[in-house]
């Protein structure tokens, strides 16, 4: 039995760069399955219109006006400022329609980074 574990060990030795490229591909694998259930599962797969069978409703999706791209390139003039600027002005307003940002909600205290006196006390006793 001891033989054939040395026989086992010193073949893993000897080729070990091919046990680590196995290895890889396993891990490859084992995470590209683990994600496809994460996409079935969180319902992620109902909303991707990519998938086969939805030409037709990719097709009637029609881009908004409102989401043109801003060109790069051209001549810099009084009526792309004010396009530029009308353009920030309607995002902001969209900004501020979704309601206030408080930094508190982000503070360590409500991620639980920090220890609270009431974690501290437990742990002491």
């Amino acid at each position: 039995m001891k033989n054939k574990l040395t026989s086992v060990k010193n073949f893993v030795l000897a080729h070990q760069f091919l046990f680590f490229i196995i290895f890889c591909i396993v891990i490859a694998f084992v995470m590209t399955m683990i994600s496809l259930q994460l996409y079935r599962h969180s319902g992620a797969m109902k909303l991707d219109m990519s998938r086969p069978g939805y030409e037709q409703v990719r097709s009637e999706v029609e881009k908004s006006r409102d989401d043109q791209p801003y060109s790069a390139t051209g001549e810099l003039n009084e009526a792309a400022i004010d396009d530029f600027n009308n353009r920030i002005d309607r995002y902001k307003q969209e900004l501020e329609n979704l309601g206030t940002y408080d930094n508190s909600i982000i503070s360590d205290e409500n991620l639980n980074l920090v220890d609270t006196p009431n974690s501290e006390q437990t742990a002491e006793e």
